[in-house]
């Protein structure tokens, strides 16, 4: 089934702001879920190799509700240039498109 869902990945520097940021997403109903990841990041900032742990968000959203999702990381986030990037979900499973759809309001 095709779709107007998208994947939503940013970072954030530790679980207390991976659930922050979480809750504010979820209560304002801008994704239908969220999954984390505790990663390794490997960067250049300011000219200099950083390495840093770091927590992935993996939001489950919908093109019409990413003006507002994006907004929401920026209010939310600590970083000065935070990762925001949305993957479009081409294709999926239609009951799980569906409930995806129903959870976030446009």
């Amino acid at each position: 089934m095709k779709s107007n869902g998208i994947m939503v990945l940013t970072t954030v520097a530790n679980t207390e702001q991976a659930d922050k940021l979480i809750n504010a997403v979820l209560e304002n109903r801008l994704a239908a879920c969220v999954q984390t990841q505790t990663i390794g990041s490997h960067y250049v900032w300011d000219g200099k190799v950083c390495n840093d742990q770091e927590v992935l968000l993996i939001i489950k959203s919908t093109n019409e509700a990413y003006a507002r999702l994006e907004r929401t990381i920026v209010a939310y986030h600590d970083y000065e240039v935070p990762q925001i990037v949305a993957v479009p979900i081409e294709a999926g499973y239609r009951p799980y498109l569906n409930w995806l759809k129903k959870n976030v309001s446009p």
